[in-house]
């Protein structure tokens, strides 16, 4: 196979475009959240379970267990305040004390879906800054994860 570096180039995605979408159902119709500025880590390293016994002699040894409680911190542009800004969107979120459904969308078709509550902090800043806010998220289950396998995205 001949590769040229457009070919290589076309194997990788920026996270530009990606999205982070709300429901109020799992199959219902997602909504953009805008203005996101950063994606935190999905996923985990597994707790490890001692294995270790007394025919060990020199290493202890361990097995995977469960990944910890996942927990996101989704950081945000803010929108200049009016009735359909995205802080205010996230406002009403928390406010409502309800699980929504949301879809974390990869400008490369992977798909994280998880149901949360949401809670908010408009974040500090300094001189020069653009103003900011964070969702704080905590699935109420495991995540589900979606890889297209499809060679067009």
């Amino acid at each position: 196979m001949n590769e040229t570096s457009n070919d290589f180039e076309k194997n990788y995605h920026a996270y530009n475009g990606s999205k982070l979408e709300y429901s109020s159902s799992e199959s219902g119709f997602y909504a953009r959240i805008p203005g996101l500025r950063n994606i935190p880590d999905i996923g985990g390293e597994p707790n490890k379970i001692d294995t270790t016994d007394l025919d060990n002699t020199e290493y202890e040894t361990n097995m995977y267990g469960l990944k910890p409680a996942q927990a996101y911190s989704f950081e945000f542009n803010m929108q200049d305040p009016s009735a359909e800004a995205n802080i205010k969107l996230a406002s009403d979120l928390e406010d409502a004390d309800t699980y929504y459904w949301f879809k974390l969308t990869y400008a490369n078709g992977i798909e994280i879906k998880f149901e949360s509550k949401v809670k908010t902090t408009i974040l500090g800043g300094n001189s020069g800054d653009l103003i900011g806010f964070q969702m704080h998220l905590a699935p109420k289950n495991e995540p589900e994860r979606t890889i297209p396998t499809s060679a067009s995205l």
